[in-house]
């Protein structure tokens, strides 16, 4: 089967699970079911200004106050935009306490509509920690929106009003994670991403990382849930699974990511034990695993900071059958090695690409389902995959996948060769964005546009007021860029100021 047969098999079965139409909108986490931040439209602007010396600004169509930590990556459906932040620059003078916000504008011209505010838990240091952001990009289905709180909560809620501009959105159903499931998460004092999943969906069924976590040199509640099904209309608990147990490492961040491969609709999850695994959407059954781990040589000791073992901050990225992603750790436990793999959806059972061989040694695996990967160990700086908090973008068989540390890698989709780096002499939080040929990457203090090439071109580097956390998005002509404490909407409109 070839890929592009695959590729058209896998369209037509996307209509079997989607009824959103996505359109130029952009209604969650990575646009689409793929997460693959790719989109079909064209002509993104590449040239902008923001508040030069003089005050001025360049195809800046509108922009909005957020709070002083911004970490949920926009979404953009039927007029509205929707984004996660604090409660430091209070909207409503009536709740002015610390707390997670998801606000909502006018996508036309960025006008405040709503917020639901999330206040913190009791004892913040350990679940919650101060002034964090919401971090939970929603998910969005006609008048339905899916996210996830700084409580440990999944929330539908209903936006119907909203979109008819009647009343506020209401709370369809909320399942408070921490008293039904029994799951314990943990506050994260550094690090942009907060870890507050983004929900994907399946026909009637979402499906959440619940953030189990470890606290001290133990997990607290082992048996608690790290992925759950939810039925989407009800909250109804439909299937749970606590494959990661006592060995998650820290904290779990990841968000889940739903693809049909020959014909099998799977949630695949990247795991707070360093495995990436697939499970049958209706069921839960295990599909197939994956150990990020499996070459370091740290496997199967404890976790420590600074040293080599990754879990994942990242959402996994499907492309012509093929997972991509890569292993990472949040800031707050320090950066190091990374590993970057292509694996084979169509396998079964373990596909990892070692087996545990006895006595602290590995042997391979004959039904590894690595393609290819990238790693660091040997390598100079500028050659080394170093670990990551973001997603790839993959086009034209291209990967795209930035590192923690600053270095923007190109490689072949199909091989893994790796064609480029950039430097861009910051740490990266957020995860890429390609629009027409072009990639977008935020920094901690610039903004980068480079050509989607097999050469290194960079089109671009843009200073920013402040860093940029989270991903961009371009929906219906406008590209979304939010500081930590402003969102903007950039256009190719000139001198719009004047």
């Amino acid at each position: 089967m070839t890929a592009s047969f695959r590729a058209l098999c896998t369209l037509i079965l996307l209509c079997t699970y989607s009824t959103h139409s996505f359109g130029e909108d952009w209604p969650m986490r990575g646009r689409d079911w793929t997460r693959n931040a790719v989109s079909p439209e064209k002509n993104p602007p590449i040239d902008w200004e923001i508040d030069d010396r003089n005050g001025n600004s360049r195809n800046i169509l509108w922009s909005a106050k957020l709070g002083s930590v911004s970490c949920g990556d926009p979404v953009i459906a039927d007029g509205l935009l929707w984004v996660g932040t604090n409660n430091r620059y209070p909207r409503d003078e009536r709740e002015d306490d610390d707390a997670s916000v998801l606000m909502c504008f006018r996508e036309k011209d960025g006008e405040f509509l709503y917020q639901y505010v999330s206040p913190r838990l009791e004892d913040p240091i350990r679940y919650d920690w101060g002034s964090s952001s919401l971090a939970s990009s929603p998910l969005i289905d006609g008048d339905r929106l899916w996210f996830c709180t700084n409580r440990c909560e999944t929330i539908c809620l209903d936006i119907g009003p909203l979109r008819d501009k009647t009343a506020e959105p209401t709370v369809a159903w909320k399942v408070d994670m921490r008293e039904k499931l029994g799951v314990v998460p943990r506050g994260v004092m550094i690090g942009c991403n907060a870890n507050h999943c983004s929900i994907a969906a399946y026909e009637e069924l979402i499906y959440v990382n619940t953030n189990n976590a470890r606290y001290g040199t133990s997990v607290t509640a082992p048996d608690a849930p790290s992925l759950v099904c939810f039925n989407q209309n009800t909250g109804e608990v439909v299937w749970t699974d606590n494959s990661p147990g006592a060995d998650i490492l820290d904290v779990q961040f990841g968000s889940p990511l739903v693809a049909v491969v020959e014909g099998r609709p799977q949630v695949i999850m990247g795991q707070g034990d360093g495995w990436l695994r697939s499970f049958d959407c209706r069921t839960g059954e295990l599909i197939w695993k994956f150990d990020i781990n499996d070459t370091c040589p740290e496997r199967g000791q404890p976790f420590r900071a600074g040293g080599h073992l990754n879990y994942f901050v990242a959402t996994p990225v499907f492309y012509n059958d093929r997972i991509y992603i890569a292993g990472g750790r949040h800031s707050e436990v320090g950066f190091g090695a990374g590993r970057l793999c292509c694996i084979d959806a169509t396998k079964k059972g373990d596909v990892s690409s070692v087996l545990d061989g006895g006595a602290g040694k590995s042997v391979p695996n004959p039904n590894s389902g690595l393609v290819w990967e990238f790693t660091s160990r040997g390598e100079d700086f500028w050659d080394t995959m170093h670990c990551s908090m973001s997603s790839v973008a993959v086009d034209d068989s291209l990967v795209i996948a930035p590192d923690a540390e600053g270095l923007i890698h190109c490689l072949d989709a199909e091989s893994g060769e790796k064609y480029w780096t950039h430097d861009t002499l910051s740490q990266i939080h957020g995860s890429p964005l390609i629009v027409d040929g072009r990639v977008f990457v935020g920094g901690d203090s610039d903004f980068h546009v480079l050509e989607l090439s097999r050469t290194r071109n960079v089109l671009t580097e843009y200073p920013m007021p402040n860093r940029v956390e989270t991903a961009p998005a371009f929906a219906n002509g406008v590209l979304y860029l939010a500081t930590k404490n402003t969102l903007y909407a950039i256009s190719n409109l000139e001198n719009l100021g004047e």
